[in-house]
């Protein structure tokens, strides 16, 4: 039977103390280990949540462009195919009004339509009706005779024009405060208006459609 001395039970109880001490600081570690491996992961976490947002926020953005160039690049087509169909029809119309210039009777039934509507429209006792140079000397010599056969009550006084236009007359009172423009020039800009209006509708919503296939996709 050993017998213990002093000195080993105190070696015994430092031993002891030291196992206690490195248990409960390896339990400490392991819970701190844990806790900072938690920690890290969470970090990790909202770093790659984060960078998911980045990268969901430079999609939509990069989507957007997309779109948007998109938009910009079919507007630019549809204005230029709307400038190249009204510029063909106008020019198509500037030939067939030069072409009716030159057929005299289809010609002159058409200006004294103009110039009965004008007179309904005016109220006027007198007017002045302006024609183009070669209008002018071709009308002037008949006038009054045009003017009986058209049974006109008011008086017209026919002057020739200063600035030249293709064919047509321009109707106006003494004061040249009201007046109908029913020149060839006239009527292809109102023409064109209105041309450039239901162009444009029609492009739009072609357009739309186009659009929302792009967006689709």
């Amino acid at each position: 039977m050993s017998i213990t001395t002093p000195v080993e039970q105190l070696e015994q109880a430092i031993l002891k103390r030291a196992q206690d001490l490195a248990e409960s600081h390896s339990l400490a570690a392991q819970q701190q280990k844990a806790q900072i491996l938690a920690e890290a992961a969470k970090r990790h976490q909202l770093r790659e949540n984060h960078e998911t947002e980045i990268a969901k926020a430079a999609a939509e953005q990069q989507y957007r462009r997309r779109v948007q160039a998109s938009e910009i690049k079919m507007q630019a087509e549809l204005d230029e195919l709307r400038w190249t169909l009204i510029q063909s029809i106008i020019s198509e119309l500037h030939t067939s009004l030069q072409q009716l210039a030159q057929q005299p009777e289809q010609y002159l039934s058409l200006l004294i339509h103009y110039l009965t509507s004008a007179a309904r429209n005016l109220q006027q006792n007198e007017m002045i009706v302006t024609v183009n140079e070669k209008d002018y000397k071709w009308l002037a010599p008949q006038w009054q005779q045009l003017l009986d056969a058209s049974q006109l009550t008011q008086s017209y006084h026919l002057a020739c024009s200063e600035n030249p236009f293709m064919g047509g007359i321009l109707v106006s009172d003494n004061q040249n405060k009201v007046r109908i423009d029913n020149t060839f020039e006239g009527l292809l800009e109102r023409f064109e208006m209105t041309l450039c209006q239901e162009i444009n509708q029609q492009l739009f919503l072609s357009g739309h459609s186009i659009l929302s296939r792009e967006v689709a996709t």
